[in-house]
């Protein structure tokens, strides 16, 4: 697999590179996270008139539960990148995104477990 991450498949289309999935596919949870964490803030003010601070939000991330269902959510935007490079038939950029993805979930599991 090794070989393949760094010996791309030749393909006519420019942008088709490893780094082109792997780039957003490693921002795009974090940014994610931020959405999710204004929703809350947002809701939270409107609906229940009370601040949301952002301290909050971190110390919810602190309990294992949490972490993991916040985690998730915000990796499955992953999901339709990989899918926007398929359908653009980006091969190299879309097994970027999988890889960038298996490795945030390994990251979570190893969170999780310990």
């Amino acid at each position: 697999m090794l070989d393949r991450i760094l010996n791309p498949t030749p393909t006519i289309y420019k942008w088709d590179k490893f780094w082109v999935g792997f780039l957003p596919a490693l921002v795009l949870p974090f940014v994610s996270m931020l959405v999710l964490y204004g929703i809350m803030a947002l809701s939270s003010q409107f609906i229940h008139h009370e601040q949301f601070p952002f301290s909050s939000f971190t110390n919810a991330l602190q309990s294992n539960l949490s972490f993991l269902r916040i985690t998730t959510l915000c990796c499955m935007p992953n999901a339709a990148l990989f899918f926007f490079f398929i359908r653009l038939n980006y091969n190299n950029a879309s097994r970027a995104v999988v890889v960038t993805t298996m490795l945030y979930v390994i990251l979570i599991v190893i969170k999780d477990v310990s």
